[in-house]
């Protein structure tokens, strides 16, 4: 019995000691040490959480993630939402450039149904497909959040333009996109990002080219190195 439970030790310590490396890095996202030590001796009765330099370092570092965009107005026949995969160097604190693929969802909106069920017409789309985007983030804004007293994430603000091509039915076409979002370092290495962003594209009717203007909402979760 005595042997079992060393055994058992042995086994739990790692593990315990992991989870609190990641718990430490978590929290560690809070500021500097030297600062917070020195308010505690001030006033040792308050809970003290310094908000001070960045310490999630992004120069010249690579982040990999995944998003979801559910896209707003646009084709009013069409309700569209999409899947892509992103990929961001960042150049510094500030300024990041990458590139984006993705692939489009389409199904006909109520105005859409409604043509087909009531007036026996086909509407008259020209259904995006997929694209691909490269674009730039500047990011002038930065701050902290106490997430529910477990820890302090990093956060920045940041605008976005973009440009690439999309697939239509009608063949390809160029867009841009102008936009801005809200970065979260959630650790070293853990990201999440909202965006918002006003895509613009030209696609055919029956009646010759329209420009179109969709709004894209964005939420993504990523890794980076």
């Amino acid at each position: 019995m005595k042997w079992l439970t060393i055994l058992l030790v042995i086994q739990i310590l790692p593990s315990l000691a992991l989870a609190e490396d990641i718990m430490k890095d978590f929290d560690s996202l809070g500021g500097n040490d030297v600062l917070i030590n020195r308010a505690k001796v001030l006033q040792p009765d308050k809970d003290v959480k310094i908000v001070q330099n960045r310490i999630v370092k992004r120069k010249w570092r690579s982040e990999f993630s995944g998003n979801y965009s559910n896209v707003i107005g646009g084709d009013a026949y069409l309700e569209t939402q999409s899947l892509g995969l992103n990929y961001h160097l960042h150049i510094n604190h500030r300024l990041a450039i990458g590139a984006n693929y993705f692939t489009l969802f389409n199904n006909l909106s109520k105005e859409g149904k409604f043509l087909v069920d009531q007036q026996e017409s086909v509407p008259d789309v020209d259904e995006p497909r997929n694209g691909f985007e490269v674009f730039a983030n500047f990011s002038p804004i930065y701050g902290k959040i106490n997430l529910l007293d477990m820890g302090v994430v990093q956060f920045d603000t940041y605008g976005i333009l973009s440009y690439g091509t999309l697939t239509l039915d009608s063949g390809e076409t160029t867009t841009y996109s102008v936009g801005a979002g809200f970065g979260l370092w959630i650790s070293q290495h853990l990201t999440s990002r909202l965006e918002i962003r006003q895509r613009f594209y030209e696609s055919q009717r029956f009646g010759g080219p329209t420009d179109i203007q969709a709004t894209l909402a964005s939420f993504s979760i990523g890794y980076m190195l």
